[in-house]
């Protein structure tokens, strides 16, 4: 899915914070296609933001928010306070599912279903109402 940003969006900045975290354990698969999309030139680092507050977040969702306020981008995040934090503070947000649905909006997806379920059998937590709500978006109920 990765391989996705850059031809929905013009520039995919991740922190340093955000890229430590990902790639803390190399050895896992969601780490080697991180690090595969940053070689790839799909998404590049870029410094954390000034005067980083990360509160009751967690340092690289707190890092992403700052940095999306820092230079007026939306942002993609799926943890459900930075969600919060995020849109109170005026940010426009976007999550891994709303990713995949403007993906088959833009024609780049025949269908998001097979990767939905791909992302739930490889341990990311994705609710019912978020999985019904997605492929109802993406018009695959």
């Amino acid at each position: 899915m990765l391989d996705l940003l850059p031809r929905l969006f013009a520039d995919v900045q991740v922190t340093a914070t955000v890229l430590d975290e990902c790639l803390a354990q190399p050895e896992r698969p969601d780490a080697q296609r991180i690090a595969a999309s940053l070689a790839a030139g799909h998404i590049r680092c870029c410094p954390d933001a000034e005067g980083l507050d990360a509160g009751l977040l967690d340092p690289g969702e707190a890092s992403a928010i700052a940095r999306a306020r820092e230079i007026g981008a939306g942002l993609l995040v799926d943890d459900r306070a930075a969600v919060a934090h995020a849109r109170a503070i005026g940010l426009k947000v976007l999550g891994t599912l709303g990713i995949l649905v403007l993906a088959k909006r833009r024609g780049l997806l025949k269908e998001i279903r097979p990767l939905v379920h791909q992302m739930r059998d490889g341990g990311h937590y994705l609710s019912e109402a978020a999985i019904r709500a997605a492929l109802d978006a993406a018009g695959e109920v």
